[in-house]
C-alpha cells in the first residue's frame, strides 16, 4: 500500500477521535450518550433508521445479487417501506414507552 493511504487513514482516525472527545465533551450519563438525551427531533431518527436501512453495502449487494442471481430477490425491498410502517405503528410505541 501507498504511504500516503497510511496518512490518509491516520489522518481519517484522529479527525474521528477528536470529534468524538469534542461531542461527548458536555455528556454526564450513559443515556446522554447513547440516546443524546432524547433530544433529536422525530424526523432526525427517521432519516437516520432509513439512511441505515439504504447503505453502501445494501446498494453494492443488492447490484451484486441481481448480477449473479438475476432479479427474483427483489419483491423483498417492495414490501420493506411497507414493514418499516408497520413497525413504526406498533414497534415504536412499545419502544419509547420503555424508554429505550
Amino acid at each position: 500500500m501507498h504511504w500516503i493511504n497510511w496518512v490518509i487513514v491516520a489522518v481519517y482516525l484522529v479527525v474521528v477521535i477528536l470529534d468524538g472527545l469534542r461531542r461527548t465533551r458536555g455528556t454526564k450519563d450513559i443515556e446522554g450518550y447513547f440516546l443524546a438525551s432524547r433530544s433529536l427531533p422525530w424526523w432526525a431518527v427517521g432519516l437516520s433508521v432509513m439512511a441505515t436501512q439504504l447503505s453502501a453495502i445494501t446498494l453494492i449487494g443488492t447490484t451484486g445479487q441481481g448480477a449473479t442471481d438475476g432479479l427474483r430477490f427483489v419483491q423483498f425491498y417492495f414490501g420493506l417501506p411497507i414493514a418499516m410502517v408497520i413497525l413504526g405503528v406498533t414497534l415504536v410505541p412499545f419502544l419509547h414507552g420503555a424508554k429505550v
